[in-house]
């Protein structure tokens, strides 16, 4: 499940600073299903796939694929790894999450390949 608000978020990569993008406020991905959490991942790839349709969303709504989320922890690689995202570092106006975000070259690249 994503939530992402459509409006009153903007990029904060060149060269599209100040752009309008896509802002993923939660997303969650089967929590039962991480490594490590008893008897194994039982799908692969949720959260990729989820994040896959996050760009399809942000390019339906005229924001080229830009995306961008604070971080909680514990999914930092996850964003880093396997989404490619350009960490921004920790927000000191968002509870020092980090920050990430896809410009619209980085977020077409993944859309071709989630996860890969």
């Amino acid at each position: 499940m994503a939530l992402v608000f459509e409006r009153g978020y903007y990029a904060r990569l060149p060269p599209a600073v100040g752009s309008p993008l896509a802002y993923v406020d939660f997303l969650e991905a089967a929590p039962w299903n991480l490594r490590g959490s008893g008897s194994g991942p039982r799908f692969k790839g949720v959260g990729a796939t989820l994040m896959a349709a996050v760009e399809r969303l942000s390019e339906s709504l005229g924001c080229e694929g830009r995306v961008g989320l604070h971080s909680l922890e514990q999914a930092e690689f996850f964003c880093a790894r396997t989404c490619q995202m350009t960490a921004l570092g920790p927000d000191r106006g968002y509870y020092d999450l980090w920050y990430f975000e896809w410009t619209t070259e980085h977020a077409r690249r993944f859309a071709e390949e989630p996860g890969r």
